[in-house]
């Protein structure tokens, strides 16, 4: 007796199913990869994120602790914001604040230039959040922002920055970068201070146009001789979340801003 064999167990896959198969095996890939590039930048981003998060805290806390140690009097208030104008834009991206190491050379001020510590943008590289310090330039500098925010003292302080003789400290290389009319490339930092008794009180007061004990005095804390004056200094940089092989791509990633603040206070004088 002769055997049937099934056909059907010989058979093999046919063209329809087998499209079919190479279809479903293809959108089981295709979601799969989609998924691990997805994981990948998750990832990536986070690191980045933290990365910037320890940039901006160690830069905030540097900024702080020279703030809060800084020297003032009567006619100088310590710390300065210098903007610098840029088509007629005025970018205050520099921040000086006196402060010497031990005694000031002149106890009533001015201040050296050798005093001052000096934080702004690497004006070579803008991504470049730096701290500079001038070591044995013994040229006094009006620390005030009238006479600071004029063409000279920006353009001296501008040319100090860049000098060999200075220490530059950098402080950070993420920071964001923006054209200046699609032109020139202008760091995403910002520094502004506020003083109580502000200066237009003070000079009021001492033009006799203002009584004493209507200062805006730091808690309301005043005598007949002396006040308690408040100088508060804040500061927002933009940081990338993104370095890959020491450069930056502005586009890749959107920039994280962080706002830092400190204050010191001192007296003045009736």
């Amino acid at each position: 007796m002769y055997r049937v064999r099934n056909q059907a167990a010989r058979r093999g896959l046919t063209l329809v199913e087998l499209l079919l198969a190479v279809s479903i095996l293809g959108i089981m890939a295709g979601a799969l990869t989609g998924l691990a590039s997805a994981v990948q930048q998750s990832s990536g981003y986070s690191q980045g994120y933290g990365t910037a998060t320890q940039h901006a805290r160690v830069t905030f806390e540097r900024i702080s602790r020279t703030v809060g140690e800084a020297t003032a009097t009567d006619q100088y208030p310590g710390a300065v914001v210098v903007s610098t104008t840029v088509s007629g834009f005025g970018y205050p991206d520099m921040l000086v604040v006196w402060h010497p190491n031990g005694a000031p050379a002149n106890a009533a001020g001015p201040p050296l230039l050798s005093e001052v510590v000096i934080y702004c943008p690497d004006p070579s590289n803008p991504y470049q959040l730096l701290e500079v310090t001038l070591p044995g330039n013994s040229t006094s500098i009006p620390l005030n922002s009238a006479s600071l925010n004029t063409p000279g003292w920006q353009s001296q302080l501008a040319s100090l920055v860049t000098s060999p003789s200075s220490n530059r400290v950098l402080l950070t290389n993420l920071v964001r970068a923006a054209s200046v009319n699609n032109a020139n490339l202008r760091a995403a930092i910002r520094f502004e201070t506020e003083m109580h008794p502000t200066d237009s009180e003070w000079a009021a007061y001492q033009a006799g146009t203002a009584a004493w004990n209507s200062l805006s005095w730091a808690q309301g804390i005043c005598g007949s001789q002396t006040g308690l004056r408040q100088v508060a200094v804040r500061c927002e940089v933009q940081l990338l979340p993104q370095q890959a092989a020491g450069t930056l791509d502005p586009t890749s990633q959107q920039a994280i801003p962080f706002l830092g603040s400190s204050s010191f206070c001192y007296q003045l004088h009736q």
